[in-house]
């Protein structure tokens, strides 16, 4: 297909995405994916495929599409999210504006224009059938906890015969290869005292004082973490407080106060590494006593990524986009839940800007180069690496 053809036909597909309402519920107004699941399963089937729509929750799905290979070359997962983060500020988000060789709307950048990828890879395999079985796997959620991927590589991917070789997440890399990315955790530590009249504070237990050796204890610590050697793509791991709440009125002794904190995790930290991190900032607070309660834990977390170099995937890309170059990602990504079951994950997608910002948009162009690319690393399943040139 003409590369003029091709561009076009990846904003047809992309201005159709867009005009779904994806936004995922954790903003106002998010209607969750089940509507453009739908559209993506009407556009498979079109092509002759049997996609699987998947409900991991109420209104949130995933979609699977296998799009079985001819030679019996090892299997790729393609991956995509296809939820959005909220509109507020934008003026008519889900129609897709062009303006040159930008694209303008919510999702276009992050991430549906991976999507529409993805389906005009899937309009080229009915002409040619690939040398491997790819699995096209478009997920909810991943602007939130990831309940979609975790779905996928929890019930679906162990279905399968074997293993693919790797995961494809085609998340934003500005054409970038990405290999790695830091995992997060987050934190909680609520604090109990008695209310009194801000007249009579020996009537009262403050529950807010104790929160500043808390405060302390977090920088002490991201100032340690700040002196680590550097991860050679990623740079240091961080924690920074998210949150902090306490109080009901300004004459009124404080009864309760929490604060929540985030630690960015790089590949190779440890989970008793973070135990004893946690046990230190939560002691700076003191322990339980007959004035105050000191509770803390975890509330969420996820590992991180990070994919050797070596890798056959790695090498694969390489090969296909020379230009491009190898990248850690700021940001965490659905990927880490695919090596976390034991499957090497690349990241590689479009140029762009404003993720999650209102002007949100993606290159034309730069979705054709990553069609390009990704489609060389698919037909090229049946050449051994070892004949690749890197």
């Amino acid at each position: 297909m003409a590369s003029s053809m091709l561009e076009n036909r990846l904003e047809v597909l992309l201005a159709d995405l867009v005009a779904y309402n994806s936004v995922n519920p954790k903003w106002e107004g998010g209607s969750g994916e089940a509507s453009v699941c739908d559209n993506i399963s009407g556009v498979l089937s079109s092509l002759g495929f049997i996609p699987m729509t998947q409900e991991v929750a109420p209104g949130r799905t995933n979609v699977v599409c296998t799009i079985s290979g001819s030679r019996g070359a090892p299997s790729l997962i393609l991956n995509a999210h296809v939820d959005v983060v909220g509109v507020e500020g934008m003026n008519d988000p889900f129609k897709l504006c062009r303006e040159g060789d930008k694209l303008y709307g919510r999702g276009a950048y992050d991430m549906k224009g991976s999507a529409a990828v993805m389906l005009a890879l899937a309009e080229i395999c009915v002409k040619e059938t690939p040398p491997g079985d790819i699995y096209l796997t478009f997920v909810c959620d991943e602007e939130n906890l990831s309940i979609g991927m975790e779905h996928l590589m929890k019930e679906w991917v162990f279905s399968l015969d074997a293993l693919p070789l790797a995961v494809i997440a085609l998340e934003p890399t500005e054409e970038q290869i990405g290999i790695c990315h830091k995992g997060f955790a987050w934190y909680e530590i609520a604090i109990s005292g008695k209310a009194a009249h801000g007249s009579r504070p020996e009537e009262g237990v403050d529950a807010i004082f104790p929160l500043g050796p808390v405060i302390q204890e977090i920088a002490n610590v991201q100032e340690e973490l700040t002196a680590r050697i550097s991860h050679p793509y990623l740079g240091q791991s961080s924690l920074h407080v998210g949150t902090l709440e306490g109080g009901t009125q300004l004459p009124v002794i404080a009864a309760g106060s929490r604060l929540d904190w985030e630690r960015r995790i790089l590949p190779g930290e440890s989970e008793a590494d973070l135990e004893n991190e946690f046990n230190r900032i939560i002691s700076s607070a003191g322990a339980h006593t007959e004035d105050h309660t000191v509770k803390a834990k975890k509330l969420f977390s996820r590992p991180p990524l990070e994919t050797p170099e070596s890798a056959e995937i790695v090498k694969r890309f390489r090969n296909a986009s020379p230009d491009s170059q190898l990248t850690g990602m700021s940001y965490w990504a659905d990927s880490a839940l695919a090596a976390a079951a034991g499957i090497p994950a690349v990241l590689f997608g479009p140029i762009g800007h404003g993720a999650h910002a209102t002007d949100e948009w993606v290159s034309a162009k730069s979705l054709v180069r990553v069609y390009e690319a990704v489609k060389k690393v698919i037909y090229g399943m049946a050449e051994p690496v070892d004949s690749l040139l890197i």
